[in-house]
């Protein structure tokens, strides 16, 4: 199996590349609630396909470095998705107020959602670092180490 760089370079370059595709998104909602009233639809459904296209890209780096919670992060992104699309025809429909509420609180919702993955990527990240550095990782990380025997004196 060829690795990527990713996977050569490991979870904090993951950490980077997901904090910048937050930080883009976040950008987008932001444009997207100052749209007026005449585009705000079609804006509102180009932004939910940012995200989509953001967050198939944050799977696929965490698929690259190995990561063993990408399924839960799938999840997660599913069911935001999931309540994105759902608001797309109402808001297509005329209903714009509900979308004027989902930007509203979508930049807490991507950072909570980003949060959680950043913070699972952080300890994948201190984890990587510890066993490079020789010490074992978990809440000690290199506190722990194991007692050495004591020296048996011998007496003649």
């Amino acid at each position: 199996m060829v690795s990527s760089p990713l996977s050569i370079q490991g979870p904090h370059t993951v950490v980077r590349a997901m904090a910048h595709a937050r930080t883009t998104l976040l950008v987008q909602v932001r444009a997207a609630a100052r749209v007026p009233e005449a585009g705000f639809a079609s804006a509102f459904v180009h932004l939910v396909a940012a995200i989509e296209a953001a967050f198939r890209k944050e799977e696929t780096l965490m698929e690259a470095i190995g990561f063993p919670g990408v399924r839960e992060q799938r999840r997660d992104n599913a069911l935001l998705l999931n309540a994105l699309h759902h608001a797309v025809p109402r808001i297509e429909a005329g209903e714009l107020e509900i979308g004027r509420e989902v930007l509203a609180v979508l930049p807490e919702l991507l950072s909570l959602h980003r949060f959680c993955g950043l913070r699972v990527l952080a300890t994948a990240r201190r984890t990587v670092l510890a066993l490079r550095r020789g010490r074992a990782p978990g809440p000690l990380g290199g506190r722990a180490h194991a007692r050495r025997p004591a020296h048996k004196q011998h007496h003649a």
